[in-house]
């Protein structure tokens, strides 16, 4: 398995490199890190100069905002490559080899959960604008959780690639989540609980708000939604290609 888990990397990597969109997936959160450490404290300094308003002031939105489309972008990428696997029936090739389809869907899974924290790693250590403090760990884990969700959620109810890119489009609205939690106030903001970005969103803010036992709750009951959520969408795209 291990081989052939290796095998499907190369593919993989010959893919993206020939994939523009594939490849703006993966290169993305790295233009992220870049925007937030050296473009935005020129742009917030230009703003407070010109209108007197001092984006600066809203980092960690801003930080939430930027971290959430870090798993965005990997496991959409993860999305459209099962929706090129299924439409090329590579999936029922899998099935009969010694990776077996569960092999196939824990790397499938696993690819953008990794490549969620890595990235998000990386943002957190070099954007500038958050730092590395307890309740990250808590928030990484639930971003890493983010990407898997996002690529089952397009190859459940997307026909084909191009319904794939369309269907992207749609999580956008993932972005609410911190919207609410950065300002509606409490307990209204409590009907955006249903997004699933609220939960990493609330984990981090309340985190660095210094409300340590309000970001493990949030951490506790964001990981119980997501691993519901990923199950839910595994079974569903697993009974279309039955």
């Amino acid at each position: 398995m291990r081989m052939k888990a290796h095998t499907l990397l190369i593919n993989d990597m010959r893919q993206i490199s020939k994939d523009p969109m594939l490849m703006a997936s993966l290169l993305g959160p790295l233009a992220l890190i870049v925007c937030a450490r050296f473009i935005l404290p020129l742009l917030s300094e230009w703003i407070a100069k010109a209108y007197g308003f001092r984006l600066t002031d809203y980092n960690d939105f801003i930080a939430t905002f930027l971290l959430l489309i870090v798993p965005l972008l990997p496991g959409t990428m993860a999305g459209l490559l099962i929706l090129d696997e299924r439409d090329e029936n590579i999936i029922s090739y899998y099935a009969i080899t010694p990776l077996t389809r569960e092999g196939y869907f824990r790397y499938r899974l696993m690819l953008p959960s990794l490549l969620a924290v890595l990235l998000t790693t990386l943002f957190l250590l070099f954007s500038g604008i958050t730092n590395m403090q307890m309740e990250n760990p808590f928030t990484l884990i639930l971003l890493a959780l983010e990407a898997p969700c996002i690529a089952m959620f397009l190859a459940a109810f997307a026909d084909n690639k191009v319904e794939g890119l369309a269907l992207s489009k749609v999580t956008g609205l993932l972005f609410v989540g911190p919207i609410i939690v950065s300002f509606v106030p409490e307990p209204w903001q409590y009907v955006g609980v249903i997004v699933p970005t609220f939960w990493p969103a609330k984990c981090y803010m309340t985190g660095i708000s210094n409300e340590p036992f309000m970001a493990i709750g949030a951490f506790v009951i964001g990981l119980i939604y997501h691993i519901l959520l990923l199950k839910i969408m595994v079974r569903s795209f697993t009974k279309g290609i039955d």
